[in-house]
């Protein structure tokens, strides 16, 4: 996977993309690798709300307590 961090050569095009693609595919690859991103950061705050929404219907249904088991003080 490409760093986010890549090196520029002086014209806005990553070093990396601008030997082997036009400026018009370097646009389009750009555009996709940030919807990527964008997209792959809803998908990971969707799981967290899923993941709470779980924990509080464990707890709702007596599946899990705000007790520590293994916690002895």
């Amino acid at each position: 996977m490409m760093s986010h961090d890549y090196a520029h050569n002086g014209n806005s095009r990553p070093t990396t993309l601008s030997g082997n693609f036009t400026a018009d595919e370097v646009a389009r690859l750009s555009n996709l690798r940030r919807n990527f991103h964008s997209h792959a950061d809803y998908l990971r705050r969707v799981l967290d709300d899923r993941r709470l929404e779980f924990a509080r219907w464990l707890l709702e249904n007596g599946k899990l307590d705000d007790q520590c088991q293994d916690c002895q003080e």
